[in-house]
């Protein structure tokens, strides 16, 4: 799987044959067909290995009693994590424009989309947001926009500082005067 999301990252997921992914990761591309029926269901496997990680580091952040606290933190785990996994992210991002190829990961994509947006919604709705529901779409779309940004730019764009200012005027839309977490 590493040296599948390798060749994805360095020559696109339409420029990679299964071939190439074989070479990269040192196996005889029968080996690899063993493990993976088709190169779609190992970046489906990619997806369900992120979606994992970001479970994870959700469930890191669940901890923190205070939900201000907790927002921050779930911000903070979030952009550590795809600075981490940039590569995974730059393929996820550039396959979600490509019908043929996203259509099999569509289901789990909207799953994991609903989760994480339920997830905002309720940490909102005890922040005291006046609509929780849709505050965590549009949380969770800035977040992804400034995720794409920073895979896009990762040396010029200031991840850290944009994730600060996200939390501080997340933080504004649920009570007059916010604390910084």
């Amino acid at each position: 799987m590493d040296a599948a999301l390798r060749a994805f990252a360095r020559d696109g997921y339409q420029g990679t044959s299964v071939r190439q992914i074989a070479a990269e990761a040192g196996v005889a591309t029968g080996l690899l067909y063993h493990y993976f029926p088709s190169k779609e269901a190992l970046l489906q496997a990619l997806f369900e290995r992120s979606g994992a990680l970001v479970m994870q580091a959700f469930a890191q952040a669940a901890g923190e009693p205070d939900p201000r606290q907790r927002l921050a933190r779930l911000l903070r785990v979030s952009a550590a994590l795809v600075r981490e996994h940039q590569d995974f992210w730059r393929i996820s991002y550039g396959v979600r424009f490509q019908h043929e190829v996203v259509a099999g990961l569509a289901p789990g994509i909207a799953a994991s989309s609903a989760a994480y947006v339920l997830l905002f919604a309720e940490l909102l709705g005890q922040l005291g947001h006046p609509s929780p529901e849709v505050g965590a779409r549009l949380l969770f779309a800035t977040m992804d926009g400034l995720f794409q940004h920073y895979v896009l730019d990762p040396e010029g764009y200031p991840l850290d500082d944009v994730i600060e200012g996200l939390i501080v005027q997340t933080l504004m839309a649920t009570s007059p005067t916010p604390e910084a977490p």
